[in-house]
This record gives C-alpha cells, structure tokens and sequence, in this order.
C-alpha cells in the first residue's frame, strides 16, 4: 500500500454543454457510496460550478491554484462535501501548465482512491496540463455532429499525449435517435474512434438535482447506466443497456 497511488480521471468534452460536470459529479458520488476515497478538482477556471453542484460554495476559502502557488497548506484547500473531497477552481485567470498540475497532483495522489479531473470545454493549456497527468480520459458527447466533431479532437489529443481513451454518450434518446433525427451509437463511435464505455439517457432530474446540490437519485435510469460505466472501467462486463 505503500506505493499506492489514486487513479486519475479527467472528464473532458471538446464543446461545452455536453453534460460533463453533472455526469462526473455523479460519477465522483457513485464512487464514494461505494467506498472509495475520491477527490474532485475543478478545472474551469473563472468558471467554477462544482462547488454549487456539490453544495459547498459557502466552505470555499481557497482554490487549487493556492497550493500551486504554495500560499496554503494541503489541508487547508480541501472542501469537505458529502461525498468527494473538493479542489475549487480559480475565480480569476491564471496561466496553468503541465508541471503546475503534476505538483497538484503529487500533493494529494497518496492520500485518494480516485482524483476526478472536471476539464473545461474546449481543447487548450488547461486541456492539456490536465492530460499531462490523467491516467484514463473520459470524453463526453451528446449523439449530435457539432459535439461528435469536437469529442474526436479531443481524443485525438489524448492519444497524441498517450492517454487512453473512452467514449461517453450523454443524453441519448431512443426516439430521436431510431427517428434519425440524431446520430445512433455506432455512428457516434465512429465519427470519435473512441472505444465505448457507456450510453448515459436523457435524464432532467439528474440535471436540475445537481443544479440544486441534491442528492443523486439512485433509482434513475442515468445513475444506474453510470454504476455500469464504473463496474466496466473495474473490469467487469456489463451489457449495454439503451
């Protein structure tokens, strides 16, 4: 155990408005309830949201950058939440590089199971300082071309920076979808050529619970599809599920 370091995930997209920080906020919670030891850093500078949606926005003293800059101590930056631990995001605008990342990281990898990267949309210096310490990316996307094209530049980076990969379907609908009105699966697999790991419906609960800081609902459809995304990235085989 003494070597034992946490696996790092970071959630990324390419475009915004994919449903990434709900779908890794509710992968962060899963993974708590289940025992693990989870830390969550949000990584939208300016633009911090996890703290709303983990309801902690009044706890937020410091910011991650605080430990880059070494102005406070480990402890100090962590938010206790009723799940993850959390890292905040800056308010204002700082340049991040890769070597700024993996000293965050070194300072709490020891001491989690998991560390849950929330990437911003888009694919520039945070993408890639974020990249430069992942372990697995997992690219969200909406069955839709406008998101399919910016999910595949996105993995196209991680495998340029030797991370693997795996496809996230959010909000997909069967009716639209078997109405040809959106892309089905494999066409979504192919346009990104990224290995699927699961097929997330379209759930407004989930999105207005998380907006509010509630509580994840575990009977809904969409929690259950990611308990199977988190059963298969254990390694066990899951059936899809639509």
């Amino acid at each position: 155990m003494a070597n034992f370091v946490a696996k790092k995930i970071l959630f990324t997209s390419g475009k915004g408005g994919v449903g990434k920080s709900t779908l890794s906020t509710t992968f962060a919670k899963l993974l708590c309830t289940q025992g693990f030891n989870v830390l969550m850093i949000d990584c939208d500078i300016c633009l911090r949201t996890l703290d709303i949606m983990l309801s902690v926005s009044s706890m937020v003293l410091y910011d991650w950058y605080d430990i880059v800059a070494d102005n406070v101590d480990a402890r100090s930056a962590l938010i206790t939440t009723g799940g993850p631990k959390l890292l905040a995001a800056p308010q204002g605008e700082v340049d991040v590089t890769a070597d700024d990342m993996k000293k965050l990281i070194k300072t709490y990898e020891r001491d989690f199971d998991y560390i849950v990267l929330d990437c911003p949309a888009g694919v520039g210096q945070v993408f890639e300082a974020t990249l430069a310490v992942s372990d697995l990316a997992l690219i969200v996307s909406t069955p839709d071309n406008v998101c399919v094209r910016s999910a595949a530049v996105a993995a196209a980076k991680a495998n340029d920076a030797d991370v693997e990969a795996r496809l996230l379907i959010n909000r997909f609908q069967k009716g639209i979808t078997f109405g040809g009105r959106a892309l089905n699966i494999d066409e979504v697999v192919d346009a990104t050529g990224v290995q699927l790991i699961g097929v997330i419906p379209e759930d407004k609960a989930l999105v207005l619970s998380m907006l509010n800081g509630e509580l994840v609902d575990p009977n809904t459809k969409s929690v259950k599809a990611m308990e199977r995304v988190i059963k298969r990235l254990n390694g066990e085989y899951v059936a899809l599920k639509i």
